[in-house]
């Protein structure tokens, strides 16, 4: 059985929050089971990107006046997920492209709220994007192969309304709505099932088993499609890789050894751009096992891989970075869940705690080893970011704090180009407004945009440079 779903968000990138969310089991035969569905209300810190509407076509009156909390959303999906595995046992959460995306935000939605992701191992993550490329790498010949051109580079496409398509499973514009999304990958599901005799559950199989990354004094052969597709036939490139750690039972620590030939890392912190953190309950990669040849053993005996190797359950100590937490809620370690929850349900009791749980955290921070700490102020900045979108009256100060480093430095985003100016969205959200008829519902869609990102940056930013 599986669980496939699909979320529609307020931005492209992890800064921004689910607003629509469809979850729906289904057995070995894709009948449907159960379902879950709804909207949530855009937090108050939220603005919603014109670039995210435009592709999902949202309505933000619905999400304001249909939604439910965040806090509420991410209980009632936890609760939807935890009865669906405690009566039809473990199962994966299945999407497209959703390794990548999805199911990211949905382990960002329930860390953020105190709950924990992992349903004590009972829920994986399973691509059907993965799976789509599994079966286009193993029929390469048959592969219906649909090639794109952009900048005049001719590529092959692997969007989802793209592989619906060349499958004939759809014959409309997709509508990029949670619900119908779902019901294109079953079908896409169906139809790469049928046409190349692969199951869905056999590959998810495949992913699951690590006997691959554990074989000794092996290196692996990785195919994959160019980016570039200039050829009649598929051009296949190939990466090779050693294994060089095991953060977890799961995880694995891949290194290009052709990378790291060519650049010939010096120290440890070099390494960092050369080496795929790997983890198989999340994401398939298509591997051939080979035995390693005297170059790989001369990588291998490099003294920084081999610190590497001796330090890879603390991988993301050897090679930290400053991004927010939303990018990395997990950082602040899964021992400390609970705590975040019950700091937030005590907020919710009583809306006056917020000065005593910070200051009983203060007195503990002097008791704590430094690496503790760390992880303690990285629970905390969570339970801040619930104060300021589910308090009924947050202090402005740290309303501003807040709204300072995400609208208008960009400090808060790994990438800075993501970092969205205001007054460009309403320009930009105007000009996608007058563009089509006033009697449609993308002219109603971009409105509600246009006065609520209006209202936002009345609320927050007037008199301020954006």
């Amino acid at each position: 059985m599986f669980i496939f779903y699909d979320f529609e968000t307020s931005q492209r990138h992890f800064l921004g929050q689910i607003l629509s969310y469809y979850f729906v089991v289904v057995d070995r035969q894709y009948r449907i089971i159960r379902e879950c569905e709804g909207l949530i209300k855009p937090n108050r810190m939220e603005c919603p990107s014109c670039e995210a509407i435009a592709v999902n076509q949202l309505s933000i009156h619905d999400c304001v006046t249909r939604g439910i909390r965040e806090y509420d959303a991410a209980q009632r999906i936890f609760d939807f997920i935890d009865d669906a595995i405690t009566t039809h046992g473990p199962m994966p959460l299945t999407g497209f492209n959703s390794a990548r995306f999805d199911f990211k935000h949905f382990e960002k939605l329930l860390l953020k709220n105190g709950i924990s992701p992992s349903f004590y191992g009972k829920v994986s993550s399973l691509d059907v994007y993965q799976f789509a490329k599994y079966c286009a790498l193993s029929h390469p010949e048959t592969f219906p192969f649909t090639r794109k051109k952009t900048h005049d580079i001719t590529s092959f496409g692997f969007r989802l309304e793209e592989l619906c398509r060349a499958f004939d499973c759809l014959d409309t514009p997709q509508t990029h709505d949670a619900k119908d999304d779902v019901h294109l990958t079953i079908a896409l599901t169906k139809a790469l099932e049928s046409r190349f005799s692969q199951t869905l559950s056999d590959f998810h199989a495949r992913q699951l088993n690590t006997q691959s990354f554990c074989t000794p004094n092996t290196y692996l052969r990785e195919p994959f499609f160019r980016y570039e597709q200039t050829a009649d036939t598929p051009i296949v490139d190939t990466n090779q890789w050693l294994v060089i750690g095991q953060p977890s039972k799961t995880a694995f620590l891949l290194l290009n050894s052709r990378d790291y030939t060519e650049k010939k890392p010096t120290n440890v912190a070099d390494h960092a751009p050369l080496i795929r953190y790997l983890n198989t309950r999340t994401t398939y990669i298509h591997v051939s096992v080979h035995p390693q040849t005297d170059a790989h053993s001369a990588i291998l005996a490099d003294p920084h891989i081999r610190t590497i190797t001796a330090k890879a359950r603390d991988y993301f100590l050897l090679f930290p970075v400053s991004w927010d937490i939303e990018y990395r809620p997990w950082a602040m370690g899964f021992d400390r869940i609970d705590t975040l929850r019950a700091c937030i349900q005590r907020l919710i009791q009583d809306p006056n705690a917020h000065a005593a749980i910070i200051a009983e955290w203060r007195n503990r921070q002097p008791h704590l080893s430094a690496e503790a700490a760390r992880r303690d102020r990285l629970m905390i900045t969570l339970f801040n970011r619930f104060y300021l979108n589910h308090h009924r009256n947050p202090l402005p100060r740290h309303a501003q704090q807040y709204i300072q480093s995400r609208y208008v430095s960009g400090t808060m985003f790994q990438n800075p180009d993501d970092r969205t100016n205001l007054d460009t969205e309403l320009a930009t959200i105007e000009l996608k407004r007058s563009q089509v008829p006033k009697s449609s519902r993308e002219y109603r869609i971009f409105s509600e945009l246009y006065d609520y990102t209006a209202q936002f940056i009345a609320t927050y930013l007037a008199g301020q440079h954006i």
